[in-house]
């Protein structure tokens, strides 16, 4: 089986010594016989031959361990075909650097209960639906005809997901954010990249439009985005082999299970463990070294 194994640098060149290292690395433990393409001064790929599942599993392993003990470079490793139709993101440190909850705990004045929540949900004690809709309870009363606007001026986007989906949009990629946040902002995040969809919670409201502390519809969480995405994927014909997830937390692997392949990007470390791949480098734009484009053809495409 024919597989692709894509070096990243984390840093503005891949230095000859690292590439030498990593070229190294891939001919004692991959393949003697790799054939290696230039990306770009910060990108290269390796093809290379794996016998069976097995080897896979192991290569994996291997080469993510690697990963994870480099402080300079990322190793992605894949099948050789990258045929990809359709990309599926995380909304929150994913497509922008922000956690909504935090801007909208902030907004509201009410920080130090938010972080009581999450650290019990990190703690074990609570699931995603349940710290959402602990956390949602505490908006109540909020005026929501001024709190998204307020917001939205302060997203700051991604660094690299402009251009990503610039080019991915060129391709012809059907382009989904898919968010355990809020509905409003998703939206507006579609609107300002270009996606072609936009799913989140939505929050409830009084007749004044006022927060009531709840949640209307499904909650959007680890399982719905994976559900949302097999749907959406149905829709445009496309087959879930076709498909990337790019995101950041644990609610993000069921997505990643069901698509064609997934990467965690700038991930915590467990979520880095379970995950297809890993990319940790300061910009989106990489995901495109990812799925085989030189810097020649990026930038024909941005």
């Amino acid at each position: 089986m024919t597989h692709v194994i894509t070096v990243i640098s984390r840093d503005a060149q891949l230095p000859s010594h690292t590439e030498s290292e990593v070229q190294q690395l891939i001919c004692a433990e991959v393949d003697p016989s790799p054939k290696k393409k230039v990306l770009s001064s910060r990108a290269v790929e390796y093809e290379v031959k794996i016998d069976n599942d097995d080897d896979v599993s192991r290569i994996t392993s291997f080469l993510k361990q690697k990963q994870l003990e480099s402080t300079t470079y990322d190793i992605i490793l894949q099948k050789a075909d990258r045929t990809k139709k359709m990309v599926v993101f995380d909304m929150d440190s994913t497509l922008i650097y922000q956690e909504v909850i935090e801007l909208i705990a902030a907004y509201a004045n009410i920080e130090d209960k938010v972080a009581q929540i999450t650290e019990r949900a990190m703690n074990g004690e609570l699931d995603f639906t349940q710290s959402l809709q602990e956390r949602v309870l505490l908006l109540k009363g909020i005026d929501s005809t001024s709190i998204w606007d307020e917001l939205k001026l302060k997203l700051e986007i991604t660094n690299g997901a402009v251009e990503l989906c610039k080019a991915l949009k060129k391709l012809g990629f059907v382009l989904m954010v898919c968010s355990g946040g809020f509905i409003p902002l998703a939206e507006h995040l579609k609107q300002k990249l270009g996606l072609d969809y936009a799913f989140a919670n939505q929050l409830g409201v009084d007749e004044n439009q006022i927060l009531d502390g709840t949640t209307q519809g499904y909650i959007v969480n680890g399982e719905k985005k994976a559900s949302l995405l097999t749907e959406i994927a149905g829709k445009h014909d496309i087959d879930t082999k076709q498909v990337l997830a790019v995101g950041d937390g644990a609610n993000d692997l069921p997505m990643m299970a069901a698509a064609g392949f997934g990467i965690a990007w700038n991930a915590k470390p467990r979520v880095q463990q379970l995950a297809p791949s890993c990319l940790n480098s300061k910009s989106l734009r990489d995901v495109l070294y990812i799925l085989g484009y030189t810097e020649q053809e990026i930038e024909a495409l941005i």
